[in-house]
């Protein structure tokens, strides 16, 4: 009888403890955060553009899953959005000369996420003179949604 009551004990245990853990945010909210930053600011950068291109491929919080919703989230600018990387927009002709004469290019690079906050470096690049970004912005999640808690070190080229 002791074995049954331990055994029941253990398993209402690892019941309780499964339905209580709480799940870590969709990090997607945190990109598109700091892509909503850098798109705002320095905005002749944004002008007569046809595409945002995001390369995710140094992204390491992002689900293929939350990665769809992000990209058709980028899609309330107006502009077709790209997944893509530098080289291959240089490849497919869309970067000339190091000049995006058609579009921007968002490059965020993250750490692991840890205790719902994401560390990121992140840039927005038009051309090889026309480049701003962000080494060491913090993000966190906060009462249900992502907000920059510190921008870290601002750069421009």
């Amino acid at each position: 009888m002791k074995k049954l009551l331990y055994i029941l004990l253990i398993i209402s245990v690892v019941l309780i403890s499964g339905c209580t853990a709480k799940e870590a945010p969709d990090a997607a909210g945190a990109y598109e955060a700091a892509i909503d930053k850098l798109y705002n600011e320095d905005e002749a950068l944004n002008l007569n553009i046809k595409y945002l291109a995001v390369d995710t491929t140094k992204m390491k919080n992002l689900t293929e899953e939350s990665k769809k919703t992000f990209l058709k989230n980028l899609e309330k600018y107006g502009l077709t959005v790209l997944d893509t990387t530098s080289a291959e927009l240089e490849k497919n002709g869309y970067i000339k000369d190091t000049n995006f004469e058609e579009g921007i290019l968002f490059n965020l690079e993250d750490e692991q996420m840890k205790n719902n906050t994401i560390k990121m470096n992140v840039s927005k690049f038009r051309s090889g003179l026309g480049a701003i970004g962000y080494e060491g912005m913090e993000l966190k999640y906060r009462n249900g949604k992502w907000e920059i808690k510190d921008t870290g070190s601002p750069w421009i080229s």
